[in-house]
């Protein structure tokens, strides 16, 4: 018997409010439907708070189907994702800053194994032209996006900043950018169709609950999907 295929998921908020977010410690945290609007233990300065400049969000989820495994890493075809991703976001310019602040320049292969295996990768970005380090490091380890004025100033250079979110197993990614991305994503997974995953597209706010953010466990079968959620 054939194996199931994988899941993705693509979570899109465009334009979204940058606004301090959940802690990145724990993979659930993030789509409890109970959780406040503003995390406890955060400061965050009132400026920032009232501050309402906006950007683009993603947020890419995966489920290895076939060994119960979830995150997006954990898929067995990676290249259903790394491939989209780079050719529909990817610009001339590659780079990644370590927890630790360090800054290393990448090709676009290089580019597609740190979204395969974002070990020790704080941030990935890919922009037209080399990203000054520090804006970068500015934004790497636990507190990244409580620094809310960094997030904004790194997004003026780079086209889009990758955030690792770690999962139950492995990783999924977030990203932000300063330009609108879900039509350019969606063409390019249209662009590269695979019997082997099944690639899901819908609004972040309809993802905002553990049993919506999870949806491909109850609802592949049966009753049709919500017209929110577009398969590609």
């Amino acid at each position: 018997m054939s194996a199931s295929p994988d899941i993705l998921k693509y979570f899109h908020e465009e334009p979204a409010l940058l606004e301090p977010v959940t802690p990145d410690a724990d993979p659930d945290a993030r789509r409890r439907g109970d959780r406040s609007e503003l995390p406890e233990n955060v400061s965050v300065p009132l400026e920032d708070l009232l501050d309402t400049r906006d950007a683009y969000r993603g947020y890419l989820a995966g489920t290895n189907r076939t060994d119960e495994q979830v995150g997006l890493t954990t898929l067995r075809t990676p290249a259903a994702y790394t491939e989209p991703l780079t050719s529909a976001l990817g610009r001339a310019w590659w780079g990644r800053c370590t927890p630790d602040g360090h800054v290393d320049a990448l090709d676009d292969e290089g580019a597609r194994r740190v979204l395969r295996a974002p070990h020790n990768t704080a941030v990935l970005v890919t922009a037209a032209a080399p990203v000054d380090a520090e804006r970068m490091a500015a934004v790497a380890g636990r507190a990244r996006r409580r620094a809310l004025p960094a997030l904004r100033a790194l997004l003026g250079e780079a086209h889009v900043a990758w955030f690792p979110e770690p999962a139950h197993d492995g990783h999924d990614w977030s990203f932000f950018s300063a330009s609108p991305m879900r039509d350019r994503l969606v063409a390019a997974f249209r662009e590269r169709p695979t019997d082997a995953v099944r690639r899901f597209v819908l609004p972040y706010q309809h993802a905002r609950s553990e049993s919506k953010f999870y949806f491909d466990k109850w609802q592949l079968t049966g009753s049709p999907l919500p017209d929110y959620i577009e398969e590609v």
